[in-house]
């Protein structure tokens, strides 16, 4: 597995993001990441170690959200060598920036809780332990992935859901869009994204504005997948 800044895990690692609550006492609460006011276009990135067990791939899932947007000359700043040593491990990859799209997340289970660690002054939380084989962790754009979860995404009533439809009627909500592949692409761009991504035949790219809260649960896996620039969806289970 080649490693560099540009190695990334498709769908299965690269999406798994949960929010993690603040702890009681003062010490604690000072540690955990604090849901920003807005959440809806909040910048983050991840880091995301990878070891080589007897059980397989395993990775873990670092992410910034809740301490700050991180900032572009600490990320950039991040070496190669730098994150080897800190997870010493073989294989790191660096998974942003990213922005979400949902208006609050609640979590629970393992997905609440995790260390709080500091990489080239970029503080993180620890999100999730995800198992992998090597056809998750290489998997080609519009490939569905499982991963361990429990999270609801709140998607607020009258503001823009980006969503693909499958083959099979299959419907993915966008929860994150990603400026690795194209640093440019900003929210206002998600409507007219459809023209711009290479779909399978039989997918569609649309936007759809619900006239309710939009819940987007995971009981313990979700489902995802990711476009060809990067960007993650969850697929809509049915009620």
């Amino acid at each position: 597995m080649t490693i560099s800044r540009h190695l990334h895990l498709r769908s299965g690692v690269a999406a798994v993001v949960a929010l993690l609550l603040p702890l009681a006492g003062s010490a604690a609460q000072a540690q955990q990441p604090q849901l920003p006011p807005a959440l809806r276009d909040a910048r983050y990135c991840e880091i995301v170690p990878i070891h080589v067990t007897l059980d397989g791939l395993r990775a873990s899932v670092y992410n910034t959200l809740g301490f700050d947007d991180c900032p572009a000359d600490k990320w950039e700043a991040l070496t190669r060598r730098e994150l080897l040593g800190a997870f010493e491990t073989l294989a790191v990859v660096m998974n942003g920036p990213r922005h979400f799209l949902m208006d609050g997340i609640v979590a629970a289970g393992a997905t609440k809780t995790g260390e709080v660690i500091t990489v080239g002054g970029i503080k993180l939380a620890k999100r999730a332990e995800v198992s992998l084989s090597l056809h998750q962790a290489m998997g080609p754009a519009f490939t569905e992935q499982t991963i361990e979860r429990e999270t609801t995404y709140r998607f607020d009533a009258g503001k823009p859901v980006f969503q693909l439809t499958g083959p099979d009627g299959a419907v993915y909500v966008m929860q994150s869009y990603a400026q690795i592949v194209d640093p440019a692409l900003a929210y206002a761009d998600l409507p007219g994204l459809g023209a711009r991504l290479k779909l399978p035949a039989g997918w569609s790219y649309s936007t759809h504005t619900p006239d309710k809260d939009l819940l987007l649960s995971a009981t313990g896996t979700a489902t995802v997948i990711q476009d060809d620039l990067k960007n993650t969806y969850q697929k809509m289970m049915p009620n």
